[in-house]
């Protein structure tokens, strides 16, 4: 099968980013089988010294990389909301700045586009490691099939951002990626999946992504659990949930705020694995 490389990648980057995880982002995305002729990267706000440098670097040595600066952190749904419309192909590969795809990721994920030309939202499983993609912790699965992912989506989220690729015009014709706090992705799937767009998930690994105590405490600060608590609530309001799984979705995310870090942490790993 021929592929060809017209198709973008939509990578985001800002100032608290770590410069070496971003060139290792880059690399895994500059050495895929399959090659893309646009690269789109989202630059958040200002950013400084070794991560700027890094950036420039990229960009002198790839012209397929392409450039969006912002000139003031305005979160990742606003920005990639700026950003997905200066896409250049109708194919939209999303990767995040920490986070490492394998080398055949764009290479299976297109063989499947083209296989299932129904599907419009796909992602795979996902391996979370600490420090190096040799130590993998955990696995991320979601579930294959259209009416799985709808079933899952009343109560989790059933697709795995880090490892998303979709066609642009689905998610421009639904608004696009827009501001909702640690639930852009989320927020944009069920509206998708609302309307009728099919989505499917490979039950491959195609991506490593970086798991830290970190970015586990951020999940259940109060601030995320408003969030979360807001968002169930609103796919009540539009009826694409049930009063049964929002009420046990906000009981959960309300458990989890209360739990202490080290717990939720070993409760995560084993829930995973």
């Amino acid at each position: 099968m021929n592929l060809d490389n017209n198709f973008s990648v939509l990578i985001g980057v800002y100032h608290k980013d770590n410069p070496e995880y971003f060139r290792q982002a880059m690399d895994s995305i500059l050495n895929q089988t399959v090659k893309s002729n646009d690269i789109v990267l989202s630059i958040d706000g200002p950013i400084y010294s070794e991560l700027l440098e890094i950036v420039r670097e990229y960009l002198s040595k790839y012209p397929e990389i392409h450039p969006i600066w912002l000139s003031e952190n305005i979160g990742q749904g606003r920005a990639f909301q700026k950003a997905l419309p200066q896409c250049q192909n109708e194919i939209v590969f999303r990767m995040d700045s920490d986070d490492i795809s394998v080398p055949t990721r764009f290479e299976k994920q297109l063989i499947y586009l083209i296989e299932h030309p129904d599907v419009k939202l796909l992602s795979s499983t996902i391996s979370e490691f600490i420090d190096t993609p040799k130590n993998v912790v955990t696995v991320k699965k979601v579930p294959e099939t259209n009416e799985e992912i709808i079933h899952l989506a009343q109560r989790w989220n059933p697709i795995n951002h880090p490892s998303a690729v979709f066609y642009k015009s689905a998610v421009l014709s639904v608004g696009s990626y827009q501001d909702f706090y640690r639930y852009e992705d989320y927020y944009l799937w069920v509206r998708m999946l609302d309307v009728g767009y099919k989505a499917a998930n490979i039950q491959e690994s195609l991506l490593f992504y970086r798991l830290s105590s970190a970015n586990l405490k951020r999940r259940m600060n109060w601030q995320t659990t408003k969030s979360a608590i807001k968002f169930h609530q609103w796919k009540y309001k539009i009826g694409f949930a049930g009063w049964k799984d929002t009420y046990y979705m906000i009981i959960v995310m309300l458990g989890i705020f209360i739990t202490p870090d080290f717990i939720f942490e070993q409760i995560y790993k084993r829930v995973r694995k």
